[in-house]
């Protein structure tokens, strides 16, 4: 019994050894693992935003445009300004990162932190376009992306690799056409088009529409049947829906050809499309004295000069313009001076002198004379008052009529007196 109980212990003491080797090991495995994710977490928490890059192999043909979404992801509480680079773009190339509405190169972007919001991100989302020339020879051509925030903790580096080929790459997505992209109107007035949009993908798009129209001008989209204005729709797959875009052009603006751009857009997928508006101007004639009054004294028989001024307040020439006259009656006389303007350029005034004759005999008073300056396209008319007065030598004439009565009935009262 003694011999078996001493052949025992050593292997009871060797298993001991060798559970107790064991435990010792997982639990060193154990804390550098714990370590190992103490150490990544803390270096991931020095990160302070990520730079997400969608597509980092594009096939392009020539002259072809890549947009992409890129979004910065803020992953402190604090808002992080992130700087970006764009090194070893091809001659002739434009790349660039661009905020999204307006669409503006861009080479810096500010995200907003978290707050208190321990477990929250707030990202921004901007674009990465590309365009390729016309003459570029097929081939690989890589492009490096550079994002580094302000502080100069945090870096991202990426090489986007352009494939060119020398054939157009289908890309499908969404198409905006307008059947008639060119109408004309007159300044202050609103133009109406019509544009189709279509979903080329096999998904639903929720697509957001834009436009960049000239300072000052207003556009509206609206379903091609209905007066609501919208600034998304949703199109099912491969359908495609008629929109109206309306233009509101304001009244000064100038007679020339406008380009508005517009814009449909559903993620990744982007169409423009630009619509015309060509503007005739407007012809607003205006006329007036030098004076600013609409009134002139003349003595009768004797030639009075006026000076009365056209203008153009319109944002269109007015040609040909001649001058008429609706007299008290024929025996006066209205000339101008010169009497027909060629042409009365936007915004120009110029001076007319009118010389008016009225009868040697006309009563004195108040008289109407209408003047009207006549154009093709435009006219213009204004009543000025005359007043008129007669002679100095005829109102001693009527002086002495008067006196001449007046003494005649005096000595007739005193003949029938004395009777």
């Amino acid at each position: 019994m003694r011999i078996g109980v001493a052949r025992l212990r050593p292997r009871t003491s060797s298993k001991i050894i060798t559970a107790c080797f064991l435990a010792l090991s997982v639990a060193t495995s154990s804390l550098a693992l714990a370590a190992e994710k103490t150490e990544q977490s803390t270096a991931q928490s020095k990160e302070t935003f990520n730079l997400i890059l969608p597509f980092k192999d594009l096939t392009v043909g020539q002259g072809q445009e890549v947009t992409m979404d890129a979004e910065i992801v803020n992953r402190t509480k604090d808002p992080v300004e992130v700087s970006l680079t764009i090194d070893g773009v091809p001659k002739g190339w434009d790349v660039n990162f661009n905020s999204r509405y307006p669409s503006y190169p861009i080479r810096s972007v500010t995200v907003a932190g978290a707050g208190a919001e321990a477990s929250a991100t707030k990202s921004t989302t901007i674009e990465f376009k590309a365009k390729v020339p016309e003459a570029t020879k097929p081939g690989t051509y890589p492009v490096k992306v550079t994002a580094k925030d302000a502080a100069g903790t945090t870096q991202y580096a990426d090489t986007i690799n352009f494939r060119v080929t020398s054939k157009k790459v289908e890309t499908g997505g969404l198409k905006l056409t307008s059947q008639y992209p060119v109408l004309s109107t007159a300044s202050g007035q609103t133009l109406k088009f019509t544009v189709d949009l279509k979903n080329e993908t096999p998904k639903p798009l929720t697509v957001s529409l834009v436009a960049q129209p000239p300072q000052g001008w207003t556009v509206r989209f609206k379903p091609q049947f209905g007066d609501t204005q919208i600034s998304s729709i949703q199109l099912k797959e491969n359908a495609s829906e008629t929109l109206s875009v309306e233009i509101d052009t304001p009244a000064r603006a100038e007679a020339a050809e406008s380009p508005v751009t517009i814009r449909a857009r559903a993620g990744a997928f982007e169409a423009t499309a630009t619509l015309k508006v060509s503007l005739k101007g407007t012809q607003d004639l205006k006329m007036g004295s030098a004076a600013g009054t609409l009134n002139t004294s003349l003595t009768a028989g004797k030639k009075t000069p006026v000076d009365f001024l056209v203008g153009n307040a319109g944002t269109a020439p007015i040609r040909n313009l001649s001058f008429l006259s609706k007299k008290p009656n024929d025996k006066w006389t209205v000339e101008f001076r010169p009497d027909k303007i060629d042409a009365l350029n936007s915004g120009e005034v110029k001076e007319i002198k009118m010389e008016i004759l009225a009868p040697d005999r006309t009563i004195a008073g108040d008289y109407l004379l209408t003047l009207t300056a006549n154009a093709p396209e435009v006219n213009k008319s204004v009543e000025f008052r005359v007043t008129v007065s007669t002679p100095t030598v005829w109102g001693w004439v009527g002086f002495g009529i008067v006196a001449l009565v007046v003494l005649g009935l005096a000595v007739v009262f005193f003949r029938l007196g004395r009777r």
